[in-house]
């Protein structure tokens, strides 16, 4: 089959075969996401017993509409599949138009009964035979923010505001419970995240990981790449290719079937084999994918490589307000044997001692400093900018706990001017850690809406600031940079 799969995130008009006017079920609520994303073009619900869904007509079988529908989601009980594709022959003898199903229904192939592989194999001989593109079964389907195509029945909570807004993650998923989680972690950070483009694939019965890698290869939008994967068939093949694009963007895979237990897990939920992890993590290692292992981690090292800029090295200063999470922070960091703490000049350390209060630690250890909690918004952003100007300095982990006496919108205020107004966050990677949860909320969404990312805690620094360490090695290796 052919792999162009522009219809999938970019199609002229879509079809919804089990469009349902009941607001519980799939079939409304996929409806309902075209419609609050904004999808531009026109959206047929596929219904034998309603007349309008939404104010939208309804059609009681996918051959009887007559406009060009270049995108199917199915999202009907499995049994019925038979007569859906015995209805899709029809379309395409006739119009020859739709070039990908999404097919979002379980209990196919995943079943590993008969029935199951007999109803999968339907699905899929039938697209074959004309060309169409399947993704699924067994998944919650795709999103385009650019494009403005959701076809996916979960609740995002991504505001509208934040539709259409252009990032460059895109997320490929093999389960979708887990992909509708890391939508709505996105959308729960303090400047929600709109993702490029993602999608869940479920069973992988036709489109697979390396369809969708070639696509976000070669797609100018997709900046980073994520995956969360269970398994694949042809694991050398998979890694050749994500070995081949990793030189070009970065891949952060959330590889799970770790144990032998996972890899049973692995199996009976979406049929994948998830092969010798040792083998997985030593060619990770290898050919420059980052491997994470945790959902957090992966959001932090996406949203890292997505808006910051890569290490000259791998001096990462830890500067913070707090004794405490500081010292958290330097355990953390010491686990990562890739980081180093650097030794600044001192010309540096005289400035810091100068601006600082008098029971400021500065630099015991080296590349430490303590700036008390005494410090006011003058002191955290000056100290930020001495530290950022010392040229043995690659990136800095920057933590504070905003005590109530220092003004929390003029904190962020101070350090946006300092990070975006001034350019210091195009010079050198920034980790900022404001502690903790709803009362420092307004001061992370000003700084994060203004493109500077935050992060919960010390130790999600820790990680980011790692990956982007790894990554940036791996780059000058290939590319012999000394």
């Amino acid at each position: 089959m052919s792999n162009n799969l522009d219809a999938l995130f970019n199609p002229r008009n879509i079809a919804v075969v089990g469009a349902s006017s009941n607001p519980l079920k799939a079939g409304y609520i996929i409806l309902d996401n075209l419609l609050s994303i904004g999808y531009p073009k026109k959206i047929f619900p596929i219904n034998v017993s309603e007349k309008e869904i939404l104010g939208i007509k309804c059609y009681k079988k996918l051959s009887e509409v007559e406009e060009k529908v270049e995108l199917v989601i199915l999202i009907t009980p499995s049994e019925i599949i038979f007569d859906i594709m015995t209805d899709l022959e029809i379309r395409m003898k006739k119009k020859n138009d739709v070039k990908v199903i999404v097919c979002a229904a379980a209990n196919y192939g995943e079943t590993k009964t008969p029935e199951g592989i007999r109803r999968q194999d339907c699905l899929i001989n039938t697209a074959k035979q004309y060309g169409i593109r399947v993704v699924g079964p067994n998944c919650i389907g795709i999103i385009d923010n650019i494009n403005r195509v959701d076809t996916t029945f979960v609740e995002t909570l991504l505001p509208k505001e934040s539709r259409g807004k252009k990032g460059g993650i895109s997320f490929i998923s093999q389960s979708g419970a887990l992909a509708a989680s890391i939508l709505m972690m996105g959308a729960s950070q303090p400047a929600p995240i709109s993702m490029n483009k993602f999608i869940s694939i479920g069973n992988m019965a036709d489109v697979d990981f390396i369809d969708l890698l070639e696509y976000f290869e070669q797609d100018e939008d997709t900046k980073v790449i994520g995956m969360y994967m269970e398994g694949y068939p042809d694991g050398r093949k998979l890694i050749d290719t994500l070995a081949r694009i990793a030189k070009k963007k970065p891949i952060i895979v959330l590889k799970v079937g770790r144990s032998e237990i996972g890899a049973k897990a692995a199996n009976s939920h979406t049929g994948s084999l998830a092969g010798a992890d040792a083998v997985y993590d030593a060619a990770f290692r290898q050919y420059g994918i980052i491997r994470v292992y945790t959902i957090e981690e992966m959001m932090d090292t996406l949203q890292s490589l997505d808006s910051g800029i890569l290490p000259k090295g791998n001096n990462v200063f830890i500067l913070t307000q707090a004794g405490g999470p500081g010292i958290y922070c330097t355990d953390a960091y010491m686990d990562e044997k890739i980081l180093k703490l650097p030794v600044v000049e001192e010309k540096t350390k005289k400035k810091l001692t100068e601006i600082l209060p008098d029971m400021a630690n500065v630099c015991s250890p080296e590349g430490y400093a303590d700036i008390t909690a005494a410090a006011n918004v003058y002191h955290h952003v000056e100290s930020l900018r001495t530290v950022m100007d010392d040229d043995g300095v690659d990136s800095v982990i920057f933590i504070t706990v905003v005590p109530t006496f220092l003004p929390r919108k003029e904190l962020a205020e101070g350090l946006v001017k300092l990070l975006k107004n001034e350019g210091y966050a195009k010079k050198k990677p920034v980790y900022i850690c404001i502690m903790a949860g709803n009362y420092v909320w307004e001061c992370r969404k000003i700084l994060e809406e203004n493109g500077i990312r935050t992060y919960n805690t010390p130790a999600h620094c820790v990680k980011a600031a790692a990956h982007m360490v790894e990554y940036k090695w791996f780059l000058d290796s290939v590319r012999g940079v000394e």
